[in-house]
């Protein structure tokens, strides 16, 4: 018996989504071809990049909340957010609904420490350093002062389109080599032992950036593929020799 009541079926993971106009290559959450399982996105309207990064003000929670309670209820099994400072919002939202919900890719930062050590040097790339409070490495349970954060913000590139909107057509070559090459500065400045894309907008370049620093670089994506994996376990062949 298959039970009814819901929405979608066979979908592992939900996206938390901002509304937003800007192009999303493959390898951005919102981008389907980005994951080898299907995903479904509920956009809370109203509520677009700089609203959230700039002035998150207590009554942007609620919208979240009942997003997520959307999701759980049209048949989800997990839950992801399409921006990391939904950290924010993270405690209240995995308590809102029964199913696994990790709204940002900052929540990783726990288990990268375990991997790497007390001593590693971790960086996070972000949107803008400057929004990206102590508030936000607290809603995942950790310390910004642990961390080498770098913010896209000096990228006139990424800044027009994506904090600005000026330029929702996006030009890949350039972003492509300003987010890149300001992870390549961050890397030879700090020597870093790992990089987390704090910005969903830069999991399309993950590729790239880890073929100029050749570090581990983890993003949103690896926490979604993580999830799915969870929620919706595969089959294994059995060998019957």
């Amino acid at each position: 018996m298959i039970k009814g009541g819901h929405l979608h079926y066979g979908i592992p993971i939900g996206v938390l989504c901002l509304e937003s106009y800007f192009a999303k290559p493959a390898g951005h959450v919102r981008n389907p071809l980005s994951f080898r399982f299907p995903v479904v996105c509920h956009v809370v309207r109203g509520i677009d990049v700089p609203r959230l990064l700039f002035n998150p003000t207590p009554d942007l929670m609620e919208p979240f909340i009942q997003a997520a309670r959307q999701l759980e209820k049209d048949g989800v099994k997990g839950i992801v957010g399409s921006c990391g400072f939904m950290a924010l919002f993270q405690k209240e939202l995995s308590q809102c609904v029964r199913i696994p919900i990790l709204a940002s890719s900052l929540a990783q930062l726990p288990l990268l420490r375990l991997a790497h050590g007390p001593e590693a040097r971790i960086g996070v790339l972000t949107a803008s350093a400057g929004a990206l409070t102590r508030a936000h490495f607290a809603g995942v349970g950790e310390d910004r002062n642990n961390y080498v954060v770098q913010g896209m913000e000096a990228s006139k590139v990424f800044s027009d389109t994506i904090l600005t909107g000026l330029a929702p057509d996006m030009d890949e070559d350039a972003m492509r080599e300003d987010i890149c090459a300001t992870a390549e500065r961050l890397h030879a400045d700090h020597a870093l032992d790992a990089l987390l894309l704090e910005c969903t907008d830069l999991s399309a370049f993950a590729r790239a950036v880890q073929q100029r620093i050749n570090i581990p670089v983890y993003d949103i994506n690896s926490l979604a593929e993580y999830l799915a994996y969870s929620v919706c376990r595969a089959a294994y062949p059995v060998c019957r020799g």
